[in-house]
């Protein structure tokens, strides 16, 4: 099958070079996180991850040192991050263009799962200083999937009058590196998003439903900001408060026309198997028998293409 879209592009300055080597399972490796900030404030975290080491035909580790190894070592050592400016001084921008979602799942101090999206990507690129002031800094997304939900959003004082809509993105394998109709699917990542309350009626009446295939366009947003709560005193001054108010979304921009999942070489058995797995992995977390999906599904997708399926690749 084709490629089914997710895609983000983030481009900003470098607040933290987070990059470094270590071990883990017995493998060398090297990765890590870079924040980026864009021109809204907003700090992006991408996740990158690579072995030191090739591997060769029987995927057995070599010892040549891999393409991204030698990257990522360059970046670790030479991109200059807010954090080490000196007065003056500014910052490396840096663009990701090949990023995508990937669910993290943890078990939460509550006993029950948290799900939460981070940003992994392959290829960092160091925007010359002669192209800065071309340069727009934003986070963007495309990504298309199956619509779990669409929800009115709710907070403790009441509802926002926005929409929040649950979409499963799939995660592919690809089998045939040199052709670009052999991917398979392999897990479904929920990626949470928000409608404005500005376009909340556009988007109902563009007849989005649960079930549905659709693409949203978008901003990701993550900022930061601090206002002053004042509690009123029965004597003296009154008390005044910082709080911190983090903004985290997926803002969805657009969308594509609603169509049905069999328009997308999948079937109902696909859906219903992704389903299945999903919940299934859910449960393991939740009984303390698995870690986060993030990490094995970023290995796994980095690493081997999946074997030859014929019906259902989610069977065992």
């Amino acid at each position: 099958m084709k490629k089914l879209m997710d895609l983000v592009t983030v481009t900003g300055e470098l607040v933290k070079n987070g990059i470094e080597e270590f071990e883990h399972e017995g493998v060398e490796k090297i990765g890590g996180i870079l924040v980026l900030r864009t021109a809204d404030d907003s700090e992006h975290e991408i996740n990158f991850s690579s072995p030191k080491y090739k591997k060769d035909e029987n995927k057995n580790f070599t010892s040549e040192e891999s393409y991204f190894y030698k990257k990522y070592l360059d970046a670790m050592n030479n991109l200059k991050d807010l954090e080490h400016c000196k007065e003056g001084e500014k910052p490396d921008i840096i663009s990701i263009t090949d990023g995508s979602f990937s669910v993290n799942d943890f078990k939460g101090n509550d006993g029950n799962v948290v799900s939460t999206n981070k940003v992994y990507a392959k290829f960092i690129n160091k925007v010359e200083p002669k192209d800065y002031d071309s340069s727009v800094l934003e986070a963007k997304f495309e990504v298309e999937g199956v619509i779990e939900s669409i929800s009115d959003e709710m907070t403790k004082n009441g509802l926002t009058g926005n929409l929040i809509v649950v979409m499963d993105a799939i995660r592919q394998n690809q089998k045939d590196f040199k052709d670009s109709n052999s991917y398979e699917v392999d897990s479904f990542i929920p990626i949470r998003m928000t409608v404005d309350k500005s376009m909340a009626d556009a988007f109902r009446s563009a007849g989005y439903y649960e079930g549905g295939f659709a693409k949203f366009v978008g901003t990701v947003i993550n900022t930061v900001s601090y206002e002053e709560v004042t509690e009123k005193a029965a004597f003296g001054t009154d008390i005044v408060k910082k709080v911190k108010k983090t903004v985290k979304k997926n803002l969805i921009k657009s969308g594509t026309a609603v169509s049905t999942v069999f328009e997308h070489e999948l079937t109902q058995d696909i859906i219903d198997t992704l389903k299945s797995k999903r919940k299934a992995k859910l449960a393991e977390i939740k009984a303390g028998k698995s870690s986060s999906q993030t990490a094995e599904g970023f290995q796994k997708n980095t690493s081997t293409p999946a074997p030859q399926i014929t019906y259902n690749p989610f069977a065992q």
